[in-house]
């Protein structure tokens, strides 16, 4: 999904062209939605995960619904990979978030000590910069589906 990785329970029920929906929390409904597997993840590229569920499938699908409208989205405390988490019973944190961050806490550190004159824009441009590359680095292990 570009620089980020999109997280989503994968579920029991199938949209008309036979692919399953997909719950997830995203800016775009900034909500959870259970919604057809084309409209989350589009014409990109398709990677599942490997994630060990700490409850079984039906609860962890009832917890999911059970946010479904209800869950609000926020990039840095509530967003996919924290709902993820969440509803299976893991951890809730998300390693992009905190890659990003101290990735951006690193850029800055850098243009600061490397520029004679480090303006806002200069180092701005280092913590997306950095920021970016960590959030890229810090992707899940991964396999083609």
């Amino acid at each position: 999904m570009g620089t980020y990785q999109h997280w989503s329970i994968v579920t029991d029920q199938y949209c008309q062209f036979g692919k399953p929906k997909l719950i997830s929390a995203t800016r775009r409904n900034k909500t959870v939605r259970e919604e057809p597997w084309d409209v989350v993840v589009g014409d990109r590229k398709t990677i599942v995960a490997e994630l060990y569920p700490k409850f079984p499938v039906p609860e962890i699908l009832a917890r999911a619904r059970s946010h479904i409208d209800s869950w609000e989205y926020s990039a840095l405390t509530g967003n996919c990979e924290h709902f993820v988490a969440f509803v299976t019973g893991h951890e809730v944190k998300s390693s992009q978030v905190r890659a990003g961050v101290v990735g951006a806490t690193v850029g800055v550190g850098l243009v600061n000590s490397i520029s004679e004159n480090p303006t806002f824009l200069k180092l701005l441009a280092g913590a997306v910069l950095v920021g970016g590359i960590a959030v890229l680095a810090s992707g899940a292990k991964e396999r083609e589906y």
